[in-house]
């Protein structure tokens, strides 16, 4: 097994304190814990990371609450708009595409 993938569980009282991390690593301790961050740290020793996808997720996601609350009838496309903070075109293009349950017609 190779050391350089092995990721130390360090016990908390080895752990740093928050004030003394700095940049990225106080940043990300803050978000997803010191342990966590100091295994994150661990395994990617100094490589650069970009992490993609979040804004795909959240705006698929998005989109299907929109798709949700027009579908229960309480809400217009410009009561979307505002509740989205989207401009209501871009609500109509949303609810205009299929989600696989309705087929095209042309």
């Amino acid at each position: 097994m190779s050391l350089q993938n092995d990721v130390i569980d360090l016990p908390p009282d080895a752990w740093p304190r928050l004030e003394e991390l700095n940049g990225d690593m106080r940043t990300v301790a803050e978000l997803i814990g010191i342990g966590n961050a100091l295994k994150l740290a661990q395994r990617f020793d100094g490589t650069p990371v970009r992490i993609y996808g979040w804004k795909t997720w959240t705006r698929s996601w998005r989109d299907q609450c929109i798709r949700r609350d027009y579908d229960s009838g309480w809400y217009s496309g410009i009561e979307l708009a505002r509740k989205y903070g989207l401009q209501e075109r871009q609500i109509w293009n949303i609810l205009g595409r299929t989600d696989g349950r309705q087929l095209r017609l042309f």
